[in-house]
């Protein structure tokens, strides 16, 4: 066969086998009445007839094939205008196909694989699936005129945007948060993170993926050039390009009222109904544009400057014994209490901790997150801000913080008082630019991976929490003034497989075999955490330098894809405001080697921590702190749009009182933080 005949064939190949689809598509719609979700549906769930169909039809049309290149052929030599609109046509549906492959893919991750509800997704949002496919399409066309070969560019095309909803899927399922633009933002940090989810990603996945890849681009080899005149090409890549640019930025194009009589509308205050509802193309594509704090009504220096003043009153009759013990803030990678599992543990895993707690101030963490997110607790823990605030998948230290050269925290007030400051985390110091973002929040030191002296590790290949304990004591010892010092540790972060430890004592029972693996791997890092817990205790106990340690887990652990484990276990709950709290609440324990008084926190929120221990010590308080102080005896944990009451009960309303003294803590929060600073001097003077 020689290569016009071979193309010939190509075509022949593809044109009928697109005809035999629409035949069979026309006839489902037009004739048994179906609705197009309906159709998708049969295909998937009546396969083999599907199939059956479809091969009849097209081997109807093979039967005709002397027919059709004697049509071919002579429209070739008298109607060659007819074969360039059939081209055109024929690039438009593979290009048209290739998009709603694609946007139903994308619905089907964000529905966890779930092929009811994906159909039943598109069927009552019709409207929304037909104008990601269109936005697809747009993408297509671009792509195409910009390689020039169809079946690369369709195929590359796919490829990433298919990744991208796996990865959307993976987080989605893990963390129950749907993958954000600014995840992006950690793509150079890709070596640190592949070694912690690593085990979520099939071998089985990575080799059909190169095969595939293989397969197709032998095949594109031999398949026919279907091109267009480069004229061509230049005027629809002007096209494509405007398009994508105005549908992407919709809000402020003329594609705006395309997008809303597509009935979709964009939730900023609850992401996870915004993909829900609008599906995850336009979840995905409305937090482009999106700020991570939005400037409040009102904005303005007379207005900030009324406000902070009112806190000054507080502010200026606060004591200061003269105290100043070191302060230490041990934020402990996913620590918490298993033991609230229904299962049973031959030993408790966090005994020295819970000790401790029944002897010294404690309470509850309300963290900003489930699984992951660690940046962002620790971002409210030291500056007193709350996420809360800002719009759902910001990420301040990659959004907000690196957009100012100072921002005063706990860190900078302490450092007012005399304090030498130190940040330890025992990962890459470029993670979420904790290198920038310290010297912004006014550390003097920072010890990462790379400068620490302690640096033994688990088998996962992470420096262990023995490690960082021997760390944080020898700054402490080897320091003649008080210090302040901030550590994030990190060795019990997912995945968690038995070739993390050498051996496990504490047994586990009443789960599946698989659960009970994962549950006693994170066990085993817990008492290891727990374990360094107490060295740290014994050694400030020994040392005759006071001291403060504010110990919490960031959030609590991914076990199994969509809660699975803690499902398994009887720890979930449908109420989704109970789940807003039993999935974001760790330990919290705040010990001190010398006399203090013992409080019940009960359940507190992070950015409260510093007024906390300053009342503890005696500590004088800057005036931002009295406005914290105000805010938590009205609404000691807040999260989102959980909030909890002086009487630790839900709050369905907001009094006015409440209502006015979150609209000045937003206000002083957006000025301190993404603002002009106008009430820095007066808050936070020295």
């Amino acid at each position: 066969m020689n290569k016009q005949s071979y193309h010939q064939f190509s075509i022949l190949i593809i044109v009928n086998t697109i005809l035999s689809f629409l035949m069979l598509f026309s006839y489902k719609i037009f004739i048994e009445d179906n609705k197009i979700n309906d159709f998708f549906l049969w295909m998937q769930f009546d396969t083999k007839r599907f199939a059956i169909y479809l091969f009849t039809i097209f081997l109807a049309f093979v039967f005709t094939a002397k027919v059709q290149l004697k049509m071919y052929n002579k429209l070739k030599e008298k109607n060659n205008w007819v074969l360039v609109l059939l081209k055109y046509l024929m690039l438009f549906l593979i290009l048209l196909g290739a998009s709603i492959f694609i946007n139903f893919y994308f619905q089907y991750f964000q529905t966890l694989k779930d092929p009811l509800l994906t159909h039943q997704w598109i069927g009552d949002h019709i409207k929304p699936f037909f104008a990601g496919v269109f936005y697809l399409l747009i993408i297509y066309v671009f792509m195409f005129v910009l390689v020039g070969n169809i079946y690369i560019s369709s195929f590359i095309t796919s490829l990433v945007l298919l990744i991208i909803g796996f990865i959307h899927y993976n987080k989605l399922n893990l963390r129950g948060e749907p993958l954000y633009p600014a995840d992006y933002t950690q793509i150079n940090h890709l070596k640190d993170v592949i070694p912690m989810v690593k085990e979520y990603i099939s071998i089985n996945q990575v080799i059909f993926l190169v095969i595939i890849v293989c397969v197709v681009g032998i095949i594109t080899v031999f398949l026919p050039k279907l091109r267009i005149a480069l004229w061509v090409r230049g005027l629809i890549l002007v096209v494509a390009i405007t398009m994508i640019y105005s549908y992407t930025y919709f809000p402020n194009t003329f594609m705006k009222s395309f997008v809303e009589k597509n009935n979709i509308e964009i939730v900023k205050w609850n992401q996870t109904y915004n993909y829900q509802t609008n599906g995850f193309l336009f979840g995905f594509v409305s937090n482009l544009h999106v700020e991570g704090f939005e400037e409040p009504e009102g904005y303005t220096k007379q207005k900030v400057e009324e406000t902070a003043r009112k806190y000054l009153k507080s502010a200026n009759n606060s004591s200061d014994t003269g105290k100043k013990p070191n302060i230490i803030y041990l934020m402990s990678e996913t620590f918490w209490d298993p033991t609230k599992l229904n299962i049973s543990f031959s030993e408790d895993p966090i005994k020295n901790v819970r000790e401790l707690m029944t002897k010294h101030t404690s309470g509850q963490i309300l963290s900003s997150n489930f699984g992951g997110g660690t940046a962002n607790v620790e971002f409210e823990a030291l500056t007193g801000f709350t996420m809360s605030f800002l719009n759902e998948g910001a990420i301040p230290y990659q959004d907000l913080v690196p957009q100012k050269k100072f921002i005063p925290t706990l860190v900078s007030d302490l450092e007012n008082k005399g304090y030498e400051s130190l940040a330890i985390h025992p990962g890459s110091k470029v993670f979420y630019k904790r290198n920038l973002v310290y010297q912004t929040l006014g550390f003097n030191e920072f010890l990462d991976e790379g400068t620490m002296k302690h640096t033994e590790r688990t088998g996962g290949a992470l420096i262990n929490d023995e490690s960082f304990t021997h760390e944080i004591v020898d700054n402490i010892k080897n320091q003649e003034k008080p210090m302040f010092i901030h550590g994030v540790s990190i060795q019990n972060h997912m995945p968690y497989n038995e070739k993390n430890y050498p051996d496990y004592p504490i047994e586990v029972s009443g789960l599946q075999p698989d659960s009970i693996s994962q549950v006693k791997v994170y066990t085993e890092g817990l008492r290891r955490s727990d374990l360094a817990f107490k060295y740290l205790v014994d050694q400030l106990e020994e040392i005759d330098e006071p001291t403060v340690v504010v110990f919490w887990g960031d959030h609590l652990p991914v076990l199994g894809g969509d809660y699975s484990i803690y499902k398994e276990a009887g720890y979930h709950d449908e109420d989704p405001k109970i789940r807003e709290l039993k999935y974001y609440e760790t330990p919290l324990l705040i010990y001190s080697n010398f006399e203090t008084e013992k409080y019940d926190l009960n359940i507190i929120s992070p950015y409260y921590l510093a007024p906390v221990v300053y009342d503890m010590i005696g500590q004088e308080k800057p005036g931002f702190y009295h406005l914290l102080d105000q805010v938590r005896s009205e609404l000691p944990a807040m999260k989102g749009i959980t909030k909890l009451g002086s009487d630790q009960e839900l709050i369905t309303k907001l009094t006015n009182e409440q209502k006015q003294l979150l609209e000045d803590y937003k206000l002083i929060q957006y000025d301190l933080l993404a603002g002009n600073q106008y009430s820095m001097e007066l808050l936070y003077s020295k």
